[in-house]
């Protein structure tokens, strides 16, 4: 954690912007909650906001989350809480939702998997369809 803060640190110094500065909601004022309407940011304001790793706040985006830019997802529930894996602890979150059916089914990098887990959004990755927008777009 703090190596990366070093280095993003180092890339802001010599000129190379992590992009933060750009980002939508990077204040994070906007809490998106289950049953919520968003819609994915193009794939231009997302890369944006990443750091040198692809990264917003240790949220990585995949290159598998590439298709969902600019399309409308509805929020499964807010992570508060989750495994990582890597250590086997449980960290707190803040900012990160999980998006109905949005499920990865392996990377270019290790092939297929059948696990099928959630995809963690950084909010800032998404914007909040207003029920008026919603209902132009299903037609209602």
């Amino acid at each position: 954690m703090h190596s990366n803060r070093l280095i993003d640190w180092l890339f802001r110094l010599i000129g190379k912007s992590d992009g933060l500065s750009t980002s939508p909601t990077s204040t994070g004022t906007t809490r998106l909650k289950a049953g919520d309407l968003v819609r994915v940011r193009s794939k231009e304001q997302i890369q944006a906001t990443l750091n040198h790793w692809r990264q917003l706040k240790g949220c990585t985006l995949m290159a598998e989350m590439l298709p969902y830019c600019g399309t409308q997802q509805r929020v499964l529930k807010p992570v508060e809480r989750f495994v990582d894996e890597r250590d086997l602890h449980v960290k707190k979150a803040r900012g990160i939702v999980l998006l109905e059916g949005v499920m990865c089914q392996g990377t270019a990098d290790f092939g297929r998997c059948d696990r099928s887990c959630l995809v963690f959004w950084r909010e800032e990755w998404l914007e909040k369809v207003e029920s008026k927008d919603a209902q132009n777009n299903t037609g209602k």
